[in-house]
């Protein structure tokens, strides 16, 4: 069996594969040689031509079906919606998880990107407290700013504003990762970028969630819990129509926004929005 380690996202993950695997371009920064011994997640691959079926019980997501009915989650990844699935993740109560893989499939597990797009990670993630918010990750002194909104908003813009004008470094360009832990929350870069190109092995103490909009000059107001919720749980990696994971997710998101503030920043693409920003957090 071969093994292979990464510090991802304030976790231990090992990957155990009866082959070599490719590592991605994205997951190379996150590979260590340190976590032999312990590990807070295995994923193990296995190959087998007897896969379960879904059953009536799961929620399809494109040609993915996930089955909660018991304590371990399984998703059925098919070609096509309601069909038969050539390989089964099980995402154990422990963090631990279970790929089966129909041999006749294997190639589509011979690199990290097609393994870790197929785990679950927004459910392995929400184990451990964890949420995926789309948005651009900065570090500035100590403190993390996540510029979150849909695509095309601005968020690339303001996170290169700050290292330009403060020398701010952009950590995630597309996707943070925000933990609750024993330190508080704390955000970090993720290989899931998107097309940003910016994916960095670092983390740093959440100071707050920025949601922008463009606007015709630039104004900076504090929201509500109800506001804040509003306005970021669109942008939460969730699998809407499970029902579970979206009430355990929004209760997460809901602490969140109760420890760490969100702002709503209208802004400009260029300086002085940064500067507004940055005297509204007294950084």
């Amino acid at each position: 069996m071969n093994q292979y380690h990464f510090e991802l996202l304030g976790l231990r993950v090992r990957l155990q594969t009866p082959a070599a695997v490719q590592i991605s371009e994205r997951l190379q920064p996150f590979l260590s040689n340190s976590l032999a011994e312990r590990a807070d997640c295995t994923i193990t691959i296995s190959h087998s031509r007897a896969l379960p079926q879904p059953n009536q019980a799961g929620i399809w997501h494109g040609p993915e079906c996930y089955d909660r009915s018991g304590e371990t989650l399984e998703i059925f990844h098919c070609h096509t919606p309601y069909g038969s699935p050539f390989a089964v993740t099980q995402l154990e109560k422990e963090g631990n998880i279970q790929i089966t893989v129909d041999p006749d499939y294997a190639d589509y597990f011979s690199g990290t990107s097609g393994i870790f797009n197929r785990i679950g990670f927004e459910n392995l993630l929400l184990q451990r407290k964890g949420l995926l918010l789309h948005a651009s990750l900065i570090e500035y002194a100590g403190h993390g700013i996540a510029f979150a909104g849909p695509s095309g908003i601005g968020k690339s813009t303001q996170a290169a504003l700050w290292r330009s004008c403060y020398g701010a470094n952009i950590l995630n360009g597309d996707r943070a990762v925000l933990r609750k832990t024993e330190q508080g929350w704390i955000a970090y870069g993720s290989p899931y970028a998107g097309t940003s190109g910016i994916y960095r092995k670092e983390s740093v103490p959440l100071t707050a969630v920025v949601v922008l909009d463009q606007g015709q000059e630039n104004t900076l107001r504090r929201l509500s819990g109800g506001e804040a919720m509003a306005a970021v749980w669109p942008e939460i990696s969730a699998r809407r129509g499970d029902e579970i994971f979206v009430a355990e997710a929004t209760a997460l998101c809901a602490e969140l926004l109760t420890d760490i503030p969100a702002y709503a920043l209208k802004c400009l693409p260029e300086e002085s929005a940064a500067a507004l920003l940055k005297k509204g957090l007294h950084l």
